[in-house]
């Protein structure tokens, strides 16, 4: 007992047992301290691996830029050089921008060389673009002995052969694994050993390439240069895969032959310059070739004719100099030629042929040194032939005719229906012929023919000119506004309000609001909504500029129409909260049209629309990330949550860096998916699998309700596995299994 004397306190009866007792409690009480701070370490300790296996995830399934820069951008220095973390974010779509440039500033060496990290750089889909011009791409020394490594990456880079190291300059693998590139180095055999440009195949190989150049066959070896067999099929290859892609093919073709270091021959040996087979093979690829031909087949009349056929200014290699005129008396070759020839030789071929034919005078006309008195009297006087030849007219033939030709309706009609009109003798047909605008057909052809003219000059020279009435004339003006717009302003009062004709304007240009008066827009949304539907999509958006003034010529009213509202989500538009009315957020439909495009525009529905749990499945399948923004009760649902994990690994980001109660969720929901397809597998493989079915053999069966036969079996299967409650849909089953892959993917 404890009494108080002169201000202190003197204990009395003090019992021994009383002191066991305070130590029992003081040790429980340290005891109980040690272990909530070994608790709170573990928790510390599972929380940071937790933290970090949360950001790996995230990097991995972060799929656009926004996303990946954001995620990376949060990480501390320490992470971003770890190499972990790294080989995560090669695993998104997208990349950070200092892993495209992989800067010595920024990663260490040991960074820089690893090669797992390395070839995960080599093989992410932004490798080639990142290093389309070879800039900054460095292969480590310390990787450029391992093989594998330099086939991928000189099959994603063929440029870095160029700095390899020397004993890969001659293994015909790599040679191989350079080809697979659509885009050859410049030069490329001279990267290569002597050996490697010896191997006919592999050098067949490289001319049938659509990156390669004939100059290539200098770096050839000196015996592939005197193989006949070889000169000859590498030609053709070459000459196959370039215009077997038909008009691209013939003018890289053409814009190949004109390099004279491409004259193929020049690299042929003195043996092969005298052989037909050869020669006539080069000479076929391009005429050129005749200079570097011996000087027996440079008179060759075969080879000159050829060679002359293919390009006309090889003629100044033949022997002797003037060869070819003699040909001229071959039909087919004159025509061959008739293009390209000089303004001599097209009188002279003109003079031979030209008389009775009236084909090989028109395709004179495409030849540019054709004077118009070289074509016979007959012709130039033949308003048929002149109608035919006016398509191709330039405007210096056009004042050489005679002016009751220029005045003649056939062969003004003939110009204006043509596709190369030129501008100044369409303008002069209309000044000396204007009964051409009496056609119909003729002034729609104007009309559609922008080339020709801007709207001010259509209207002052067709449609006021014309004797036919074209502003009333609704099919005039419906076909003259397809193309013109802006000619709306030219219609009559009563087609101006023509709803034919707006629809017209509406489809015709996305300036079409700033055309059409606002009265009529108000009274008419469908052509408002017309607007947005025909000009208004994705690459629009991409166009800050064009976006604006879409918005600025827009009505503030129309915002307040359904219909326009639609057509304005559906091609991509984002949800204007500030223009739209409230009642739109409670429109299911429109709502799931906005998250199509953007998943967080979910987050503008109503609370009713995001308690509502058949519309919040249905937006799921849309985008399962709107589960962000549904009710409380709704995220923590687990059909809902089923819906939304199995669809898309990155619905599980919002539970996973939620509070305690999100992460318990979580745990308790991985229990049960584990838990349910652990009941699945057992059923199946213990439960139906241990059945002794029934055979040819042997009927009994230890089950006896499985002894009607196979078709039964499966029927009394799918029965038990629906009365015990375990999962045997084949269709459930997979969803199962994707929601535990993805649970898997973050950890849980």
């Amino acid at each position: 007992m404890a009494t108080v004397a002169d201000g202190k306190t003197e204990y009395s009866n003090y019992h021994p047992s009383s002191i066991e007792k305070s130590e029992t409690r003081c040790q429980q009480i340290l005891e109980c301290r040690r272990q909530i701070k070994s608790w709170q370490d573990k928790l510390n300790r599972l929380l940071v691996e937790q933290e970090r296996y949360f950001k790996l995830a995230k990097l991995r399934c972060s799929a656009g830029s926004t996303e990946i820069h954001s995620t990376w951008s949060n990480l501390s220095w320490s992470e971003k050089q770890d190499k972990e973390f790294i080989l995560a974010a090669l695993e998104s779509k997208e990349l950070p921008l200092e892993l495209k440039s992989f800067d010595e500033d920024v990663f260490p060496l040991h960074i820089r060389t690893d090669p797992e990290i390395f070839m995960a750089r080599v093989h992410h889909e932004s490798f080639e673009v990142a290093f389309r011009d070879y800039a900054g791409l460095v292969v480590p020394r310390t990787l450029c002995d391992d093989k594998n490594i330099m086939l991928e990456v000189v099959q994603r880079q063929p440029m870095v052969v160029e700095s390899m190291p020397d004993h890969w300059r001659d293994d015909p693998d790599i040679f191989r694994s350079v080809l697979k590139h659509q885009d050859l180095p410049w030069k490329l055999l001279q990267y290569f050993s002597k050996e490697i440009r010896s191997d006919a195949e592999l050098m067949l190989a490289v001319f049938q390439h659509r990156d390669s150049e004939l100059s290539w066959m200098g770096d050839c070896s000196e015996r592939l240069r005197d193989d006949k067999v070889f000169f000859i099929n590498a030609v053709d290859k070459f000459r196959s895969h370039c215009t077997k892609r038909t008009v691209e093919g013939y003018i890289k073709l053409r814009n190949h032959n004109e390099k004279p270091e491409n004259q193929v021959l020049r690299y042929a040996s003195q043996r092969l310059r005298s052989d037909f087979d050869v020669v006539m093979s080069c000479v076929r690829q391009s005429g050129m070739n005749l200079e570097h031909a011996s000087d027996d087949l440079r008179g060759n009349d075969k080879i000159v004719m050829a060679a002359c056929a293919q390009d006309y200014t090889a003629s100044m290699y033949s022997l002797p100099l003037g060869l070819e005129i003699s040909f001229l008396e071959h039909y087919d070759f004159a025509r061959s030629i008739i293009a390209d020839v000089s303004a001599e030789t097209l009188k002279l071929s003109l003079d031979k042929h030209g008389d009775e034919d009236e084909q090989f005078c028109l395709d004179s006309i495409l030849n540019e040194n054709l004077d118009w008195s070289m074509i016979p009297e007959t012709f130039r006087s033949d308003t048929k032939f002149v109608s035919e030849a006016a398509k191709f007219l330039s405007w210096r033939r056009w004042e050489a005719l005679p002016l009751e030709m220029k005045r003649n309706v056939q062969i003004a009609s003939a110009l204006v229906e043509s596709t190369y009109i030129d501008r100044e003798i369409i303008w002069d047909v209309l000044h000396k012929c204007p009964e051409v605008l009496s056609d119909r057909k003729l002034v729609m052809d104007l009309i559609a023919n922008h080339q020709v003219f801007h709207i001010d000059d259509l209207h002052r020279l067709v449609i006021t000119n014309s004797v036919i009435d074209i502003p009333n004339d609704k099919g005039l003006m419906l076909h003259a506004v397809k193309h013109h717009p802006r000619l709306w302003k030219h219609c009559s009062e009563e087609l101006r309000g023509d709803n034919d004709i707006l629809i017209a304007v509406a489809e015709a240009s996305s300036n079409s609001l700033q055309i059409v008066p606002s009265t009529y827009q108000l009274d008419h949304p469908e052509f408002v909504a017309c607007v947005i539907q025909k000009h208004v999509g994705r690459k629009f958006f991409e166009s800050p500029g064009k976006i604006k003034r879409m918005y600025n010529s827009m009505l503030r009213e129309m915002w307040h129409n359904r219909a326009v509202a639609m057509a304005w989500l559906e091609a991509g538009g984002k949800w204007s909260n500030f223009d739209f009315p409230p009642a739109f957020s409670e429109d299911g439909e429109m709502i799931l049209t906005a998250t199509k495009h953007f998943w967080a525009e979910f987050r503008w529905a109503s609370d009713r629309l995001k308690s509502v749990k058949a519309f919040v499945i249905q937006a799921l399948a849309v985008d399962a990330r709107i589960i962000r923004f549904v009710s409380e009760e709704l995220f923590f649902d687990h059909n809902v949550v089923m819906a939304a994990f199995s669809t898309d690994v990155r619905a599980i980001e919002f539970y996973a860096e939620g509070d305690d109660q999100s992460f318990a969720f979580l745990v308790s929901f991985a229990k049960k998916i584990r838990r349910r397809l652990l009941e699945s597998r057992t059923f199946i493989d213990e439960f139906i699998g241990s059945a002794k079915c029934p055979s040819a053999e042997n009927v009994d069966c230890n089950l006896s309700m499985l002894n009607q036969g196979p078709v039964m079996l499966a029927t009394y299967e799918d029965k038990i596995a629906s009365y015990a409650g375990i999962l045997h849909e084949e269709e459930e089953l997979a969803r199962y299994e994707s929601t535990s892959h993805h649970l898997a993917a973050w950890g849980i």
